[in-house]
């Protein structure tokens, strides 16, 4: 399997190094150069298999020979294997045909697990390949820097920094983030937003500043998260009509990747008739399906903190599908937004998305209106991520024919407080107690691209 930058097809990369990466020497993002396809009747006779048997049936096809068969099963089992129920990704009937695929049974609770298990796994067996080690370095706002720090923690080739904002975190996230105390992790606070955050990262793995590490990212500007979303796709559909029947899919915005993955299921061949994209007041993809107009704006605190963000960098990778694989026009529309914070897509390009995507930005009010009815009708609990999404497929699905699934991205737990305020009584995920041990990291301005090059650069030299 080969890959290409989404800015130019000149660059390019097999599977070992595209796991062993941030983004490509000229900006973009790695794509593969074709998606495998499978027949209905292939996809069908997986209807039975385990988790990590599909996860092996999917995954192993944007591998190609980088990793022997044998190892590559072993390294998917291992990967599933700290998901608390049996089925990893169960799915859970809330009204009629609507159904949600619960996606938070790995060991820190939320969606960002399915990646950071796989990648962890991916990225030790590939160090240890080569006789090197990796930094492993990424921007969170709490649960996809919770995910990596428990993913990698047994990694003894790779340091893991996390970049995040001072303010803008739930309080418990912030808490858990700060008690880790770990030599191998290191936290550095932005005094910025999470879209500075993520700037910043990216503009430190354009301009590599430590040669002795791989420079790895972890979060979904690596392929290796896109794979990880696939896999739960098919799941989903052959849970629900054995890959056969018709299904939609809503999908709470905390990450473009989880879009970006269902878009191209649907091209391998899943029967997949419609994605809702649910936002909150934050709503710059909402703006893009349903005005083709995209958007970097300041971030509001909601109730669904996870997606109080505007900048998703998968949405490079989904333009370039749009755009027929040209890299020319994938880079002219980068390079604009990158100076003018905005972006439109050709029309035919916006209405070839609008074929298949639908959006809806959700309130504050409605996300507690949607929490409080689902547990008064059905006595089923879910958290304010997953809320925008139930609600918005309610809305906006095409058919009452198709069941239409939503992400089901945190658990409840991880909201005890706003639900306990509801009302409703769940176990609390997490410890409230936590108590900060110091970040070895201060805090750092969101512009200071040469202090985070220094504080790496001073990052340990060998394992601890």
């Amino acid at each position: 399997m080969r890959y290409v930058s989404t800015r130019s097809s000149a660059i390019s990369a097999d599977f070992e190094q595209v796991v062993l990466s941030a983004i490509a020497a000229d900006g973009g993002l790695f794509v593969p150069v074709e998606l495998p396809r499978f027949s209905p009747q292939e996809i069908a006779n997986w209807s039975t298999l385990a988790y990590d048997e599909l996860a092996w049936r999917v995954i192993s096809r944007f591998v190609g020979e980088a990793i022997p068969e044998g190892d590559l099963r072993e390294l998917l089992k291992a990967a599933c294997s700290s998901f608390s129920h049996r089925s990893v990704a169960p799915l859970h009937q809330v009204d009629r045909n609507e159904w949600v695929l619960e996606l938070f049974h790995g060991p820190t609770r939320s969606s960002k697990d399915f990646a950071a298990q796989l990648q962890a796994q991916l990225v030790q067996y590939f160090l240890r390949k080569r006789q090197r080690r990796a930094l492993v370095l990424g921007a969170t706002n709490g649960d996809t820097g919770l995910a990596a720090i428990e993913a990698f923690k047994d990694c003894e080739d790779a340091e893991l920094v996390l970049v995040y904002p001072q303010t803008g975190i739930a309080p418990q996230q912030w808490q858990q983030l700060q008690a880790v105390d770990q030599q191998r992790v290191h936290r550095l606070a932005l005094n910025g937003s999470f879209d500075q955050c993520q700037t910043l990262v990216t503009e430190v793995f354009r301009d590599w500043p430590c040669a002795e590490y791989e420079a790895v990212s972890f979060n979904s500007s690596n392929w290796v998260s896109v794979l990880a979303h696939l896999v739960f796709y098919f799941h989903a559909v052959l849970q629900l009509g054995g890959g056969q029947r018709p299904i939609g899919f809503s999908v709470p915005a905390a990450s473009f990747a989880q879009v970006y993955a269902g878009y191209i299921a649907e091209k391998m061949g899943l029967p997949i008739t419609q994605m809702i994209v649910a936002t909150n007041r934050n709503d710059a993809l909402h703006q893009l399906f349903l005005k083709n107009h995209y958007s970097r704006g300041q971030a509001n605190s909601t109730l669904s903190p996870a997606m109080d963000l505007s900048i998703f960098s998968n949405l490079e990778r989904f333009l370039w599908e749009l755009y027929g694989h040209d890299g020319d026009a994938v880079r002219a529309l980068m390079e604009r937004f990158e100076v003018t914070g905005e972006m439109s897509m050709a029309n035919e390009c916006w209405l070839q998305a609008r074929m298949i995507i639908d959006s809806y930005s959700v309130s504050d009010a409605e996300t507690v209106e949607e929490i409080t009815s689902l547990h008064r009708d059905t006595g089923y609990v879910i958290d304010p991520h997953t809320a925008t999404g139930v609600l918005a497929a309610r809305l906006y699905r095409r058919s009452l024919v198709a069941p239409m699934v939503t992400l089901g991205e945190i658990a409840p737990g991880k909201s005890a407080r706003l639900l306990a305020e509801l009302g409703i009584a769940v176990v609390p995920v997490g410890d409230d107690e936590l108590q900060p041990c110091g970040s070895r990291l201060s805090g750092i301005e969101a512009d200071d691209l040469a202090a985070i090059r220094q504080r790496l650069q001073a990052l340990p030299k060998e394992a601890t």
